[in-house]
């Protein structure tokens, strides 16, 4: 029995302090006491059995005790630990949301500053069309070079008295209106017989009716000018009515080729729009050696934009150099479009001019 009392105090002597450090006890020395006692136990005491019963049930109470505190002392650990993990993990979210504010801020700071040194702002050009093509008109109602064209193929088709009489009333009628026409259509000389009356000047000026005239008699100058006296419906009835029908179709199919051409150069230089908001662009040119009236047509405009890009002036050539590059993107982009009007327009020219060379090469196969 003691050897079994003498174990259970070595076991004691370890475990008893380590209880009383986790809270067991008050006091380390108390679990000192209750080793001491058992330690000194002899035979008569063992055989006896009472006070080894009551260190047991001391012992007893006692362990159970230790194992309360400790368990409480585990709890308090574990809550301690979760606190603390939580204080962490708090800690790392507000360094995590102020690096995340702080990258904000300074991303938006940067694009602040972009903006404000105008890398983000349109070009004036594009700034100047938008709020030019937003005032002016469309298409104009009657293009000059259509409904120019359109009278001079009715007057020498007999609306023209002249021309139902021919020969020499028809050849004075022409003198006599080459005479009375001089100084129209925009101030030319000879409005009748000079085709730069048409071509020199980017927009037509066509606004009397002496001007109407002079651009019908060019127009019949040009594609048709000695017409034959119409063809009657009596004359039709014999054969040489017949055959100088056919030959008066053949030439004015040939006619109306080439008048064709005539009337889309006329038509690319009728008004479309006013001029005033084109004048902050003719400001910015270097030279502009082109009238500006009232009006401007397509062909005007498309030569101002042109020319802005071209011939600048010197101040306008270095705001340039300080362009970003979204502005420099835009001007391109302007530039292009301008290049793919311009290609359409020759297209529509190359395609006139093939039918007026498909003539000719008729001509010459056919000897007239």
């Amino acid at each position: 029995m003691k050897k079994i009392l003498l174990g259970t105090c070595l076991t004691l002597a370890t475990v008893l302090p380590q209880m009383a450090l986790a809270g067991g006890w008050a006091t380390a020395p108390q679990a000192n006491t209750i080793i001491r006692q058992l330690s000194s136990l002899n035979d008569n005491q063992v055989r006896t059995g009472e006070n080894v019963k009551d260190l047991e049930k001391q012992v007893e109470s006692s362990m159970e005790e230790a194992a309360d505190r400790i368990i409480a002392a585990l709890r308090s650990h574990s809550g301690e630990q979760s606190a603390y993990q939580d204080k962490q993990i708090e800690a790392t979210r507000r360094i995590t949301d102020a690096a995340e504010l702080n990258a904000t801020e300074r991303m938006r700071q940067e694009f602040r500053a972009r903006a404000e040194s105008g890398e983000f702002d349109p070009s004036p050009d594009i700034c100047l069309l938008a709020g030019l093509f937003r005032d002016s008109g469309a298409t104009a109602p009657n293009p000059r070079g259509s409904t120019t064209v359109a009278g001079a193929r009715q007057l020498n088709n007999g609306a023209d008295p002249a021309v139902r009489q021919g020969g020499t009333a028809r050849a004075k009628s022409m003198i006599d209106e080459r005479a009375e026409l001089q100084g129209t259509m925009g101030g030319f000389a000879d409005p009748t017989v000079d085709p730069a009356a048409i071509l020199q000047n980017p927009t037509l000026s066509i606004e009397s009716e002496e001007d109407r005239r002079a651009a019908e008699r060019l127009v019949r100058n040009l594609t048709d000018p000695n017409p034959p006296r119409p063809v009657t419906a009596a004359e039709l009835q014999t054969p040489a009515g017949v055959a100088r029908a056919e030959q008066r179709a053949i030439q004015e199919t040939r006619n109306n080729a080439s008048a064709e051409t005539v009337s889309m150069v006329m038509n690319m230089r009728t008004e479309v729009g006013p001029a005033d908001p084109w004048r902050p662009y003719v400001e910015d040119i270097s030279n502009y050696n082109r009238p500006l009236g009232d009006e401007v047509s397509e062909m005007q405009a498309i030569d101002i934009r042109t020319l802005r890009h071209y011939a600048p002036k010197p101040e306008v050539f270095q705001e340039r150099a300080a362009w970003s590059e979204k502005q420099l993107l835009q001007e391109i982009l302007d530039v292009m479009s301008i290049n793919a009007r311009m290609n359409y327009m020759q297209l529509e020219l190359d395609t006139r001019r093939a039918i007026v060379e498909t003539q000719i090469l008729s001509i010459l196969n056919n000897g007239g």
